[in-house]
């Protein structure tokens, strides 16, 4: 009997189309995790306390909170019928409260909460202490909570959204005369990133204008060669300067290095450098639709004995992307003859609102692509990481509008 059903199974295995068994790599807080950096990454979202409504003390470590329902992120607040305009959804304060225990792999470490997106306006607190305040539901926040936690106890982070109609964030239009919802809560993944006190920053929280964290360019694409180029932002924050360099690795597909860059850091106490580095690429893999190729891109921080103080990788496409006018579209340095056939995107869904699961997104991305669509005009607001991983891994152009519709501020 226990032969006969094994053979079956095995069987069943065998007929899942290989698609089906694929498994979608997202990337968290920005970028993918390396092991043996410094750099770990924890999931925040499960078993946060949920209140609807006003709760002006609940900011507070000794608030009360045990009578409040349980929700893990992504939580859209509410259950939305299966078509649902901006007339119906629950457009007032909401409170989540999450405790946790601090693990001792924290200590000596810099801490920073990741919240990927929360709607409206928002005020973020850990043990009693306002770390972060955002207006807009479409980007991330991110709260350096270092000098907050409390290790031993149990901890507190508290976060109040609202999303009742105001002009202060976009799209700023009165919701009920949109036909579609931004609807309230924590509707994307949370994150505690812990990394050591020489980072890589993020350009949310850096916000500096045009710059922070790791941007990656590409100049001179051809078929024969491809400049990839790199520019860095990283920070110091030891009690004295710090010296060593920054290391790039670029793997293809396969794991192959196929390049490597690097420059040396001189970086004061408290302080951030940029700097830019190249990549010659001979003979690359270039991005396109029918061929979504997909470099890994291998960033190390070292101190001048070799040892690795941070890191990460990130997934590359190397393209190049032109307007000609009358000449059309080009891609990689030559005219783009296949139709660019496109749809406008929502990143909402029946009964869920916009707290869709990652898989929902790539699900979404994948039944676009299938359908023959090469371009995706994300409306009207930038959207998910997870949706975008996707596009880049499956094939298609994405359109990121500014998160307006039909409306502009007079202020």
């Amino acid at each position: 009997m226990k032969k006969g059903l094994f053979l079956l199974l095995l069987l069943w295995l065998w007929m899942i189309p290989a698609e089906a068994a694929y498994q979608p790599q997202y990337s968290v807080a920005g970028f993918y995790p390396l092991d043996d950096t410094g750099r770990t990454v924890y999931s925040m979202n499960p078993a946060w306390r949920f209140h609807k409504g006003s709760a002006s003390e609940a900011y507070r470590v000794d608030f009360e909170d045990s009578a409040w329902e349980v929700v893990s992120l992504p939580d859209g607040i509410e259950y939305q019928p299966t078509e649902a305009s901006g007339c119906t959804n629950y457009q007032e304060e909401v409170w989540y409260r999450k405790h946790f225990t601090p693990v001792d792999e924290w200590k000596n470490k810099k801490l920073f909460l990741h919240f990927e997106a929360i709607m409206g306006k928002s005020k973020i607190w850990i043990n009693g202490h306002l770390v972060n305040e955002h207006f807009g539901g479409y980007l991330p926040i991110i709260a350096d909570v270092t000098a907050y936690v409390d290790f031993g106890k149990d901890n507190v982070i508290a976060v109040c959204a609202d999303n009742s109609d105001d002009p202060s964030y976009p799209p700023g239009k009165a919701q009920d005369v949109l036909d579609f919802t931004y609807s309230g809560g924590i509707y994307r993944d949370c994150w505690l990133i812990a990394h050591n006190d020489v980072y890589i920053t993020d350009p949310n929280y850096e916000n500096k204008v045009a710059g922070g964290g790791l941007f990656v360019a590409y100049n001179n694409v051809s078929e024969e060669s491809a400049d990839v180029l790199l520019d860095i932002q990283v920070r110091n924050d030891r009690k004295q300067s710090f010296n060593g360099k920054v290391v790039y690795e670029l793997l293809d597909a396969n794991g192959g290095k196929v390049g490597e860059a690097g420059r040396r850091l001189s970086i004061g106490k408290g302080k951030a450098v940029s700097g830019a580095s190249k990549i010659k690429l001979s003979a690359p893999h270039l991005w396109s639709p029918e061929s979504p190729y997909l470099y890994q891109l291998h960033v190390y921080i070292k101190d001048n004995q070799g040892n690795v103080i941070d890191g990460y990788r990130r997934r590359i496409g190397v393209r190049s992307i032109e307007f000609k006018g009358k000449d059309g579209f080009w891609l990689n340095g030559k005219p783009y003859e296949a139709p660019l056939i496109g749809a406008n995107r929502h990143q909402d869904f029946a009964i869920v609102g916009n707290a869709l699961s990652n898989g929902m997104h790539w699900r979404d991305a994948k039944k676009l692509r299938d359908a023959g669509l090469k371009v995706i005009r994300n409306a009207h607001y930038p959207q998910d990481p997870a949706f975008m991983d996707a596009c880049d891994e499956l094939g298609l152009f994405v359109i990121v509008n500014t998160p307006g519709w039909q409306f502009w501020n007079e202020a």
